[in-house]
């Protein structure tokens, strides 16, 4: 019987092409851009190598302020207000200070002048961050605590400088100063944006960046991510980090650091705080509630329409095949039939739509446009499923209702396309 449906169904699509291609259409734009929405968060909030534990990370970055009396520095923390608020936490399994920034890199004896990202760290790094080794390992406490040049390198470019990743022992040189490479890891893609880099050397190593500093030494270069042992201990970590702030305080004669609201968690930077930009969740989900809606709705109520008008349009038909014996139910079995295939096709259009568009325009809709985006960044079961299901259960209301109306309808008055006979 769900066959001869199906045939059927399959049949009337083809033979209401109008109707069909728009029902999909609209299906299909609906559940995509719902998609898109949802893997732009997902993409910011998920976990993924080699920060595989986000749901567990705080951050602190560009969400520093110094006060004087002679004014304030916003911005980012000193190497030591690094040492002095974070380093002594006691409750986190991990800490990690670094810098970012742009340089050039070569090998000795050749010139490069393409500019790589280097992420100037330590050793925390490697225990807040679930890097895979593909030669060699990281640097060391004594590696950091000495200053010895040392350098972890991604695989592409290693493969960039020596056209190889066995390169541990060989050297790198990152703007005029030589490193000796101690590891290589796999390629990090933009999307795990605290991680990603280039290379990454202990910040020991630049006296420039450790010396470019202000305010009593306690304004500079550097950022935080912490890694909480449980999600549950953020409230205690951030209560720990305010009496680290009051002692190290209380060590300057005029000025004062703070965090403004930070350290903050993966789901703030997911719906958008960062820095001193600070949103709550409640906004958050209010206005993302509030553009899903719409998206479902919209393009939903003027397939609401259509469909209403086509079914009043087989008025006759329903009619005549009454006539040869079709029950009430067996009509609205096949019309739903006919909506539920149309709502699945259209959903899985959207789908293979949202998987294109995202890769395509991933320029604007998120912060790197060179981002790798991998299968479980894209394909959302739960998101997709709710969102067909939400489609469907539409299509099925405005489909089934003028269908069942129809179908109780006298014969005669089906036939006479809803006009009771003038005797």
């Amino acid at each position: 019987m769900v066959k001869q449906y199906l045939k059927q169904a399959f049949y009337m699509l083809k033979e209401n092409r109008l109707v069909s291609i728009i029902s999909i259409a609209g299906t299909a734009i609906s559940i995509a851009m719902i998609m898109i929405v949802v893997l732009v968060f997902q993409i910011q909030f998920a976990n993924y190598y080699p920060e595989n534990d986000r749901d567990r990370m705080m951050y602190v970055e560009s969400g520093t302020e110094v006060q004087s009396s002679n004014g304030w520095n916003r911005g980012n923390m000193s190497a030591e207000a690094v040492k002095e608020c974070f380093y002594s936490l006691e409750l986190p399994e991990a800490v990690s200070g670094y810098a970012l920034s742009l340089k050039p890199l070569s090998i000795p004896g050749k010139r490069m002048y393409k500019g790589y990202e280097i992420k100037y760290t330590d050793p925390g790094f490697w225990r807040v961050f679930s890097f895979r080794f593909v030669a060699g390992k990281p640097f060391t406490q004594a590696d950091f605590d000495s200053a010895i040049p040392a350098a972890v390198v991604s695989e592409s470019v290693a493969r960039k400088l020596y056209g190889s990743t066995d390169v541990v022992g060989k050297d790198v040189v990152i703007d005029q100063a030589v490193y000796t490479i101690c590891g290589v890891v796999e390629d990090v893609s933009r999307a795990a944006d605290t991680a990603f880099a280039s290379v990454w050397v202990p910040y020991t190593t630049d006296r420039i960046l450790l010396a470019n500093t202000t305010k009593e030494n306690m304004a500079g270069s550097f950022s935080v991510c912490i890694l909480a042992k449980r999600k549950g201990d953020f409230d205690a970590i951030r209560q720990e980090l305010d009496r680290q702030i009051e002692r190290y305080n209380g060590m300057k004669k005029d000025c004062k650091i703070n965090f403004m609201g930070n350290p903050i968690t993966r789901l703030d930077v997911a719906i958008g705080s960062e820095g001193q930009v600070h949103v709550s969740l409640k906004d958050y989900l209010l206005e993302t509630g509030s553009l899903l809606l719409f998206l479902l709705f919209v393009p939903a109520l003027n397939l609401l329409g259509v469909t209403q008008s086509a079914v009043q349009k087989r008025r006759a038909e329903m009619g005549v095949r009454k006539a040869f014996g079709a029950t009430c139910g067996v009509l609205i079995r096949q019309v739903l039939y006919e909506n539920g295939l149309m709502t699945l096709i259209g959903g899985a259009l959207g789908l293979i739509l949202s998987l294109l568009f995202l890769p395509v325009c991933k320029d604007f809709l998120l912060k790197s446009a060179d981002t790798a985006l991998s299968g479980d960044m894209l394909f959302q079961p739960i998101t997709f499923g709710a969102a067909l299901l939400f489609c469907l259960l539409l299509n099925l209301l405005s489909a089934g209702i003028p269908a069942a109306r129809i179908a109780r309808q006298k014969i005669v008055v089906s036939l006479k396309d809803g006009e009771e006979f003038k005797e």
